[in-house]
């Protein structure tokens, strides 16, 4: 028997018996072969199923090992094929209903990578029955993957963005095109908030420059590049302030700030901005002002 394995890397050709030992190594192959490009690695999920009843928390059973194996076995990008995002992911079952046979469920998702990008699904409306996959495809529209799928370049174009300008902008019109097929799907539910999220986050320029700064400003730290360092970090308010100013207290700038605060105000001393760069983030981010009097060696009132 001669089995062809289509990989991102190439086409393998095998010989195989037909004997469930060998096909127990191929399963594993193409695993292991997925994770090599995967993008997402400790996937988290966990499953509330409590608004549920029995008969539909046993046909969901499988639905997290599913999720799992759905972000930590696709090779999103080869480009970026070493980035191991961890990824947490917290799935709310809210109602079932019965349409024509098919179980449709309606869910809230929350999706969080790491510390500074997190993503909260307000309706997830999907049919789905016992043993079903959750299958990436670049291609075909399926509600409950392609949500994952959208979230996932999200994600993706999040951190893209901090390895270079604009980076993410190619996965945030992947994102936006899924936002397309869903609207004009048999479950439109939801995609229009996607839609605006996707619009709302390129759009917000200043805090994907930010974003670009903050870590280029630490890696030039990091190798006592002490004058560039500055430049980035000065840029990096330059667009927070950008931020501040078109979308005040901005969700997402928020939740990035929230995360790298006490970062900011840990810049060593000795660092001659780093006096005027707290002082700036006093004024920008008012919700982490104790943090950053900290690091200024201001003690709160």
């Amino acid at each position: 028997m001669i089995i062809t394995i289509l990989l991102e890397a190439g086409v393998e050709c095998f010989y195989f018996s037909p004997s469930m030992f060998s096909l127990r190594i191929l399963f594993w192959y193409i695993i292991g072969s997925s994770t090599l490009f995967a993008q997402f690695v400790d996937v988290q999920v966990t499953i509330d199923d409590t608004r549920l009843k029995e008969n539909h928390r046993r046909i969901t059973g499988g639905l997290k090992n599913q999720i799992k194996m759905f972000f930590e076995t696709t090779s999103w990008d080869q480009e970026y094929g070493d980035l191991q995002i961890p990824l947490s992911i917290h799935l709310i079952f809210d109602t079932v209903s019965d349409k024509g046979g098919i179980n449709i469920y309606s869910a809230q998702c929350l999706f969080s990578s790491g510390l500074d990008q997190r993503y909260f699904a307000k309706i997830v409306h999907f049919p789905y029955s016992s043993g079903q996959g959750v299958i990436y495809s670049p291609v075909l529209f399926e509600p409950l993957a392609s949500t994952l799928q959208y979230y996932g370049y999200v994600i993706l174009a999040g951190e893209a963005d901090t390895y270079e300008q604009f980076a993410g902008t190619r996965f945030y019109e992947m994102a936006r095109e899924l936002t397309f097929r869903g609207k004009s799907s048999q479950y439109p539910r939801g995609w229009s908030d996607r839609v605006d999220l996707v619009d709302q986050l390129t759009n917000n320029r200043g805090l994907r420059l930010a974003k670009f700064f903050f870590y280029e400003g630490f890696t030039l730290l990091q190798e006592d590049n002490i004058i560039g360092s500055t430049e980035s970090f000065l840029k990096m308010i330059e667009n927070f302030n950008w931020v501040s100013t078109k979308f005040p207290r901005e969700r997402y700038t928020s939740i990035f700030l929230d995360a790298h605060a006490q970062e900011l105000a840990n810049l060593p001393k000795q660092f001659k901005q780093q006096k005027k760069i707290l002082t700036e983030l006093i004024q920008i981010d008012p919700d982490n002002e104790d943090i950053y009097k900290a690091g200024l060696g201001i003690k709160s009132e």
